[in-house]
């Protein structure tokens, strides 16, 4: 991390330490799982008293220029009622620099109910007692993972026409959102959390997820698209039948049938296959590969 972030993460620290409408401070992202580099940025929050959120918002670009330097970019990202995050590029003689400063109001922050990544300091104990407080992460419940799958495969079903159309942009994000919905289901399951930002949550999961999630990427062109929605259907299936069978959840095997026989009518046959799971024996092994007989649709 440039020294200069450094330098102004502790001016930025002392400041908000002498308000006494800040609750507290905490880091976040690479800076808060004590991951850094020479590239990484500042990801910090204060929460603020309820009260006062609002008038330290409207002081947080002046108070940032004085703090961290002249502003080049200012820019207000997720704004919700209770919260902002303040994206900003800033001078630091001839370099220019990021920052992400977050500012949540305290009643958010209690209902987030998830521990900070790192505490810079924290008046009355508010930042390390909330999650606790208030119960541990519920994880991803049967009816919860039931939703994840319907989503999945009704958002499958989309790319068959789109295949058809030659339609490349509605493909690709259909490819997002199947993505997106594979990441949850992960997260949610291994860690009892689906995740806020799918690119930060994806250093949650094991080398083999992270690999076969990339199966989802690939060339900007229909075939190709194609090619890899048929690899990433198995991956999907796997999973969501290995995560169902955790939590003694049935798996909707007939609504996955349906879709890939609809998808097979629109010619996306490469790939097409079910893993069907025999009783009593598990989805895969330590190999990787999957102990399921195997069905072509046609």
């Amino acid at each position: 991390m440039h020294p200069r972030l450094i330098e102004c993460l502790a001016a930025a620290e002392l400041h908000f330490r002498s308000d006494p409408r800040c609750a507290g401070m905490f880091l976040h992202g690479s800076i808060g799982r004590g991951e850094t580099d020479a590239y990484s940025d500042i990801d910090v929050c204060a929460v603020i008293e309820d009260e006062h959120y609002e008038d330290v918002k409207a002081e947080m670009r002046a108070v940032c220029e004085r703090l961290f330097g002249p502003t080049v970019i200012w820019l207000p990202e997720g704004e919700q009622p209770r919260y902002c995050n303040f994206a900003f590029l800033f001078e630091h003689g001839d370099e220019l620099l990021l920052t992400d400063f977050d500012i949540v109001a305290r009643s958010l922050f209690v209902a987030w109910n998830r521990p900070p990544d790192r505490v810079l300091w924290d008046r009355d104990g508010l930042l390390s007692q909330a999650p606790r407080a208030h119960g541990p992460q519920a994880g991803l419940s049967g009816e919860r993972l039931l939703r994840l799958i319907d989503t999945y495969w009704v958002y499958a079903y989309l790319d068959g026409k789109y295949m058809r159309r030659g339609d490349v942009f509605k493909m690709l994000y259909v490819q997002q959102t199947l993505f997106q919905v594979h990441v949850r289901m992960l997260c949610g399951h291994q860690t009892g959390d689906e995740g806020v930002w799918w690119a930060g949550d994806m250093a949650r999961l094991s080398e083999h997820d992270r690999h076969r999630l990339l199966g989802y990427f690939s060339a900007a062109d229909t075939d190709r698209v194609a090619e890899a929605l048929s690899r990433c259907l198995d991956r999907f299936s796997e999973d969501a039948q290995r995560v169902c069978a955790d939590l003694a959840a049935p798996y909707p095997i007939d609504r996955e049938l349906a879709v890939r026989k609809h998808l097979a009518t629109m010619g996306l046959r490469s790939g097409l296959r079910r893993r069907l799971q025999e009783p009593g024996r598990p989805v895969g092994s330590a190999s990787g590969e999957s102990h399921c007989d195997r069905e072509e649709l046609t």
